[in-house]
C-alpha cells in the first residue's frame, strides 16, 4: 500500500481537524440557538 509522506500526513490532519471543528461548531450552535441583539442608537 501507498504510504504518505510527512508533510501529507500533517495537511491531512489539519484539514480533518478544520472539518472537525466546523462540525462541532455547527451543531453547537444548532443546539444554543442566539438570543436577540440588543440595538443600541447610534
Amino acid at each position: 500500500m501507498n504510504r504518505l509522506t510527512k508533510q501529507e500526513q500533517l495537511v491531512l490532519c489539519i484539514v480533518l481537524g478544520l472539518l472537525l471543528t466546523g462540525w462541532a461548531v455547527k451543531f453547537y450552535r444548532t443546539a444554543h440557538p442566539a438570543t436577540t441583539a440588543i440595538q443600541t442608537k447610534p
